[in-house]
């Protein structure tokens, strides 16, 4: 869910906030796409244009880390009030191993009734 609706908007005001908030979730993921960089809310709100509370930026980073899209990290940097906030990333890539081939030509099967 994108939005919640705790003011009780009607159904035309509601699907309008909710494509809003989306419309913030999509942003939000191209700055990091973009900066490929870990980066705060109040460093989010700085690039991407948006023109709403910071809280939206919070919630949507959140939202976006249950879905998977990003990652909080460990780390803190100073935000727009004076108080430390969390960096976020784009999840990190699992590493992929790859199974060597092996050379069966002179492979024996081994007689297990002996």
């Amino acid at each position: 869910m994108t939005f919640f609706n705790t003011i009780d908007e009607n159904p035309d005001e509601l699907a309008k906030s909710q494509a809003q908030a989306l419309t913030q979730e999509q942003k939000i993921m191209q700055c990091f796409n973009q900066y490929e960089k870990p980066l705060s809310p109040s460093m989010i709100l700085s690039i991407s244009g948006l023109k709403c509370p910071i809280t939206s930026i919070r919630r949507a980073m959140t939202n976006l880390s249950d879905n998977g899209k990003l990652e909080k990290t460990k780390e803190f940097v100073m935000g727009n009030y004076g108080k430390k906030e969390h960096l976020w990333q784009l999840p990190k890539k699992p590493e992929e191993y790859k199974q060597s081939s092996f050379d069966l030509t002179n492979f024996q099967l081994y007689d297990w009734e002996k």
